[in-house]
């Protein structure tokens, strides 16, 4: 049985024919609205009736969105880089646009790659680890299958796992949360590229091959750079990945997990970052917990979003 896979995210809305198996069989990408909640569904709903007349079987559909949930996962509450939402009936308002569907899901975009990760990635057997995503926003999920847990923990109101709003620094750069610090306001996707540009306009003594670039400094341009020799590029993820060590020890103390998963645009940096993150979390995590601490790269890529969604109809996931 096909189902229909729609990952949201700030800048993306991405869309998938997910097979049981979790086999993308076509996909499709449309900007994401800048408008509210209702626009955004308005517009999604049309690219979705266009994929449905190729697959007229398809009455399932999931959808992973940036924001914390309530834990009906009825409502998604102030998600910061969905400008202009505020608590917002997603579920319903799919309901209402698409009455054809029999059977529509929503959760947090972080929870339905843990999902994925969790069954077919980079989690496959491991009974606990936190799944990150490094994208325009950052997110998180704790993934625990011991106890009274079945998978995702959602905490007292479902919207636990928000890592990207923990905060390294009481007096760093502001966020979208309102808070400063966050890890999100270092290492998302247009804070990491807006940092890059400040320091090379501020210090004319860097030699880079990105004073060339026309427009925004996107992470794969910063890594084209690094790959190709520029040694500031190589230390713009090099900050990034003790930054998110840093952060990701903080969970290793509080929760003793031992494996952590990045997936994302900016996790695509590759080995520096990790390197990085690994060494950091290694030097700030307790002795106990030392010698067991990992970070793996999310198996599925950019695909973990819409094969995660797929799987919220799926009876038998977790969480």
């Amino acid at each position: 049985m096909r189902t229909l896979g729609v990952d949201i995210g700030a800048t993306t809305i991405k869309l998938a024919v997910v097979s049981d198996a979790g086999v993308i069989e076509a996909e499709s990408a449309i900007p994401t609205p800048k408008g509210s909640a209702r626009e955004l569904v308005h517009v999604l709903a049309e690219r979705v009736r266009e994929i449905r007349s190729a697959y007229p079987e398809i009455a399932r559909m999931g959808v992973g969105v940036p924001g914390a949930m309530n834990r009906d996962r009825s409502l998604v509450r102030y998600p910061p880089n969905l400008v202009g939402w505020k608590e917002e009936p997603l579920k319903a308002y799919l309901a209402e646009a698409l009455p054809e569907f029999e059977r529509i899901e929503v959760d947090n975009d972080a929870k339905v790659a843990a999902l994925a990760e969790a069954r077919f990635g980079a989690g496959k057997g491991v009974s606990h680890f936190l799944l990150v995503t490094l994208g325009t926003g950052v997110g998180g999920c704790v993934w625990s299958t011991e106890g009274e847990f079945s998978g995702i923990y959602r905490g007292a109101s479902g919207g636990a796992g928000e890592f990207g709003h923990t905060s390294i620094d009481l007096n760093g750069p502001p966020c979208n949360c309102g808070s400063r610090g966050c890890i999100e306001a270092y290492v998302g996707l247009h804070y990491l590229a807006e940092r890059t540009k400040k320091k090379l306009d501020a210090d004319p003594s860097i030699v880079s091959t990105l004073r060339a670039a026309q427009g925004e400094l996107k992470p794969r341009l910063i890594a084209d750079a690094m790959d190709a020799g520029d040694a500031f590029a190589r230390s713009v993820f090099e900050e990034a990945g003790t930054l998110l060590g840093r952060a990701l020890a903080n969970v290793a103390n509080l929760l003793d997990t031992h494996v952590f998963i990045l997936g994302g645009g900016v996790a695509e940096a590759g080995p520096v970052l990790f390197d990085s993150a690994l060494g950091t979390l290694r030097a700030n995590v307790l002795a106990n917990i030392k010698p067991h601490v990992e970070v793996r790269k999310a198996a599925l890529g950019n695909h973990a979003g819409v094969i995660g969604a797929a799987m919220l109809v799926d009876d038998r996931s977790p969480g």
